[in-house]
């Protein structure tokens, strides 16, 4: 009778039986892993497939062909150890298997973690980064708050540095005053000096002097009414002296007392500077937190100014520079909306904004009567248009008091401060709009590169020796120079 081999599982040992117990090991252990329920043990579940498969195997033997039964006892024993081989290819397939599935978990649970990592540290640089932001935009706030809270006593302290240009003006008349009213004693004294004891004895003794003169009585006439008008005209010139001598004594009271106002204005206006200074430091201070960013666009604008041969080639950089960064966004904007790319147009219109309101609101065309700022206390010796000696003025000079305060004439941006060649220290302030305002002569400064500046805010101080001081300022629209009179 022919032997039916079950299909399932070759009777014989066959060299491919090892890896295929170990790839049934892995189809039977992955599902229960992949799904999340219990599963047995991969050595467990291979030797529970082997005991089915053996059962399985016997009882089709057993049913189709019982001739196997009368065989000796000893071939089935041979057979049992023949088909052993295979088992222990199996177990071995299992244990790489099962090495190779855990292998891959733990490089899964790895790259997990690292997953976790990445994204635990981009949340933390994208929050150290807002708060970063947060932090410069708070110290912007700040800067200008302090800018603001110095207005007020920058504009007292300009106020009290006025007084005291008056007032020395004052004391200069009344000297002079002094001076001429002395002199006119002097030589009124000088004058009268040859018939002082003339007078004196006719004063004291008139008929007496006449008649004791040797000489004709229509002499002695004519003598006496001589003496008579050198009387009147010498009570005259008397009583000019004496009001003169009123008029100085006056004028010495006049002098003491405006000196004493003079030295309270003094120590006021130290009072007041001391103040200035400290709120311009810490509004400086604060500006340069807040412009660690723009160190950059500060290097530039401050590189292209001194490398300019001029004041005009130093504005027109610097009026280049910004029409560049301007025309850069207006393309970024323009290339972001063809591609309909909204997140990144409306990104360059935010930056196109931030630029413009950092630079300052510009300038009104048509500027109202007393809107402008008086920028320095002192005299204006020049004008814009004056003639000078290189041609018309371009811009306009004022005379300052030792030690004058500077204050902005406009909202906006420093664009560059430092000493200029001839002009010593100058500084550009943007007033946005393409309005810049140029200040130059001073001593010394307050303020630095890329600081926002409210109008009025100190930025600057004239020299305090070698007498009053020169300010000259210019005021430009782009490359134009402009009349600046009717925004001072």
């Amino acid at each position: 009778m022919k032997r039916i081999r079950p299909s399932s599982f070759p009777a014989r040992p066959s060299p491919h039986w090892g890896k295929l117990a170990g790839y049934t090991a892995v189809l039977v252990a992955v599902p229960a892993l992949l799904v999340g329920y219990p599963a047995m043990p991969l050595q467990a579940a291979t030797t529970h497939h082997k005991k089915v498969a053996t059962t399985h195997h016997s009882t089709q033997t057993a049913t189709k062909t019982p001739e196997r039964e009368s065989k000796p006892h000893s071939t089935h024993t041979r057979k049992s150890k023949t088909v052993a081989a295979p088992s222990v290819m199996s177990d071995r397939s299992v244990r790489e298997a099962q090495a190779a599935v855990n292998a891959a978990h733990a490089q899964h649970e790895a790259m997990e973690q690292e997953k976790a990592r990445q994204a635990a540290a981009v949340a933390q640089s994208r929050s150290q980064n807002e708060a970063a932001q947060a932090a410069a935009a708070e110290a912007k706030n700040r800067a200008l708050a302090l800018s603001a809270a110095t207005v007020s006593a920058t504009s007292q302290l300009q106020s009290t540095e006025q007084q005291l240009a008056d007032l020395q003006d004052q004391i200069s008349d009344v000297k002079k005053e002094q001076a001429t009213l002395q002199a006119a004693l002097a030589q009124d004294a000088h004058a009268l000096a040859p018939i002082l004891p003339l007078a004196e004895r006719l004063s004291l003794y008139p008929s007496d002097t006449l008649l004791a003169a040797p000489m004709p009585q229509g002499d002695a006439i004519t003598g006496f009414l001589v003496l008579r008008g050198l009387s009147r005209q010498m009570e005259q010139e008397a009583e000019g002296m004496r009001a003169r001598q009123t008029r100085l004594a006056a004028l010495n009271t006049t002098l003491t007392n405006k000196l004493a106002e003079l030295n309270q204005l003094e120590q006021t206006q130290s009072h007041q500077r001391d103040t200035v200074r400290q709120q311009a430091a810490l509004a400086r201070e604060a500006q340069k937190q807040a412009s660690a960013t723009a160190i950059n666009t500060n290097h530039q604008l401050q590189t292209a100014t001194q490398r300019a041969a001029s004041l005009q080639d130093a504005v027109s950089k610097l009026d280049a520079l910004q029409a560049q960064a301007e025309s850069a966004l207006q393309k970024e904007i323009a290339a972001a909306e063809r591609a309909h790319e909204a997140a990144r147009a409306e990104a360059a219109r935010r930056k196109m904004a931030a630029m413009v309101k950092t630079q300052g609101p510009g300038l009104a065309e048509h500027p109202s009567a007393g809107s402008g700022l008086r920028p320095v206390a002192g005299t204006l010796i020049s004008t814009w248009g004056s003639a000078t000696e290189s041609g018309p003025a371009t811009g306009m000079t004022y005379r300052t008091p030792p030690g004058a305060s500077v204050r902005a004439p406009c909202a906006g941006t420093v664009d560059f401060a430092a000493p200029f060649r001839t002009y010593g220290q100058m500084l550009i302030l943007n007033c946005g709009r393409h309005y810049r305002f140029i200040m130059a002569g001073l001593s010394g400064l307050a303020v630095d590169m890329g600081q926002s500046l409210t109008k009025g805010a100190p930025i600057g101080q004239m020299s305090s020796s070698g007498g009053s001081g020169t300010l000259f300022i210019q005021l430009r629209h782009g490359q134009k120079t402009i009349n600046p009179a009717p925004f001072l």
